[in-house]
């Protein structure tokens, strides 16, 4: 097996691993927001458990931190760390679980397909375009299937926006997958904890203990250090646009989950348009490689046509 090949294949497997982390994220915080935690809570449990064990990894990489700078600190943690994980636990309160499945990884897509074009000249095929397009619609159509948009909705586009940012961020920096994942769990719970303990309202204190471990666990063992880990290191295997985009799967990976776990019942339109959405991601995934693919083909083709057309010479 090349290192191509091994290569890429251990970028999908760590793709996989942050989809299908996400994907269970999202139930489990509209779990918890509609039972005995809030958002504020869950959030502290994510970036509290996740500090505690990056803590070491922050401090012996603290000198590639300063290299970044605080605006580029600042904004990984923004955007992908405590107000970006607070504002879709918020969201979830009046949006279901696969609206974020949908939204959320929808927008951050188009954004980062359209961010990248405009910052660092990517090309975008007429494949990806179509799938910019098959996004959008599916995205349009998710919100309509809900009937009114609500704030939740609206949240939610914004979260997909700020992933964007959080994406575009480290491709520029070239932050390793670790740093950057270090970086967004130290300095979200450095900015946010003692906002947490001082101001803001907790229902913690009389949530079961078991709700509280089995949030702790997945929201700041695996949510927080574990697939944004993954997403990261997939980005450095197969690309910034490749990792952007394989959240392809997370909208309908989300309404499964939800149907299962959550017993949500959503309907026909809510389901075509989950699959619109993946539709949309994965031609946006996919264009480059099979534009590529399609355009040697051709080329070989058209040789091997004019090879045959041609006269043989004879000595």
């Amino acid at each position: 097996m090349s290192i191509t090949v091994r290569k890429i294949l251990s970028g999908l497997g760590w793709a996989l691993v942050a989809i299908t982390v996400w994907s269970g994220s999202l139930v489990m915080l509209r779990l918890g927001v509609t039972t005995s935690l809030n958002a504020y809570d869950l959030t502290m449990l994510r970036f509290g458990v996740a500090a505690l064990l990056l803590a070491p990894v922050a401090l012996q990489r603290s000198a590639e931190a300063k290299r970044l700078g605080i605006i580029s600190i600042g904004t990984m943690v923004v955007a992908f760390g405590a107000p970006y994980v607070l504002l879709i636990a918020l969201a979830m309160k009046s949006a279901p679980a696969a609206a974020a499945g949908a939204l959320n990884p929808g927008v951050m897509a188009i954004v980062s397909l359209l961010l990248g074009r405009a910052i660092f000249g990517d090309p975008v095929g007429g494949l990806r375009w179509a799938g910019l397009a098959v996004t959008a619609m599916g995205i349009v159509l998710f919100t309509w299937a809900g009937g009114a948009v609500t704030e939740g909705h609206l949240i939610l586009v914004g979260t997909g926006i700020l992933w964007a940012v959080y994406a575009l961020v480290v491709r520029r920096a070239a932050v390793p997958a670790l740093n950057a994942t270090a970086i967004v769990a130290v300095g979200s719970a450095v900015f946010y904890l003692p906002v947490y303990f001082l101001v803001l309202p907790k229902q913690i204190g009389a949530a079961p203990l078991t709700d509280i471990l089995v949030q702790a666990g997945f929201q700041g063992v695996l949510v927080s250090v574990v697939a944004i880990y993954a997403f990261n290191r997939s980005a450095e295997l197969l690309g910034p646009l490749a990792g952007a985009s394989l959240p392809a799967l997370i909208p309908v990976a989300t309404l499964a989950l939800a149907v299962l776990t959550l017993g949500e019942t959503p309907g026909s339109v809510e389901v075509a348009s989950a699959i619109l959405v993946t539709v949309g991601l994965a031609l946006i995934l996919v264009g480059r490689p099979v534009a590529h693919w399609m355009s040697r083909r051709f080329r070989r083709s058209s040789l091997s046509d004019r090879q045959r057309s041609s006269p043989s010479k004879r000595p």
